[in-house]
């Protein structure tokens, strides 16, 4: 009997610029939830609150905890807006940083007591999916090491050799260089 050959996938690029976006935006978000979290120090005992929760909806978590830390200031249960009243809670501001938050597409997680990012670099990585494109990325591996073997004596032209080779590399203008077109 014949063996098949094993498929493996080969990378064939990471945009890594577009990686740093998603990065530097997931940090943005964490900041939002920090700021969320100082604002809400002011009013309860944040080590107290359940952060999956708070990442969830941080105001149905504020006012959770609200209930539980300071509902016992009466005799009688009262509804979170009046204990609002009573503690002079003023949670439009929390409502406006969630509806800041809810805008930010990035990712956030909770990790032990911290918020983390859940952007990873695999999410911006370019894996080949057949056997005919690993052949094609290893021919585009192989012209793109030839044009840069040739720049050292040559100026070559980016557009002129993307149109050249009927867009089989094509020219990252912000990293300034070749990529295989797959």
């Amino acid at each position: 009997m014949k063996k098949q050959k094993e498929f493996v996938k080969m990378k064939v690029y990471e945009d890594r610029t577009t990686y740093k976006q998603a990065v530097k935006e997931s940090e943005k978000k964490i900041n939002v939830v920090k700021k969320a979290l100082e604002w809400s120090a002011k009013h309860i005992d944040t080590d107290k609150i359940d952060r999956k929760k708070f990442l969830f909806s941080m105001v149905e978590e504020f006012n959770r905890q609200v209930e539980l830390q300071k509902g016992n200031i009466v005799k009688t249960k009262l509804a979170v807006e009046k204990l609002h009243f009573l503690l002079d809670i003023h949670i439009t501001e929390l409502q406006s940083i969630q509806r800041e938050f809810d805008r930010m597409s990035a990712k956030v997680y909770v990790e032990g007591d911290d918020f983390v990012s859940g952007v990873s670099i695999e999410d911006f990585t370019r894996y080949t999916s057949t056997e005919e494109e690993n052949e094609r990325l290893i021919v585009a591996n192989d012209f793109i090491y030839s044009i840069e073997k040739v720049m050292q004596y040559n100026k070559c032209y980016p557009i002129d050799l993307t149109r050249g080779s009927s867009s089989f590399i094509k020219y990252d203008f912000r990293t300034n260089k070749y990529i295989p077109n797959i």
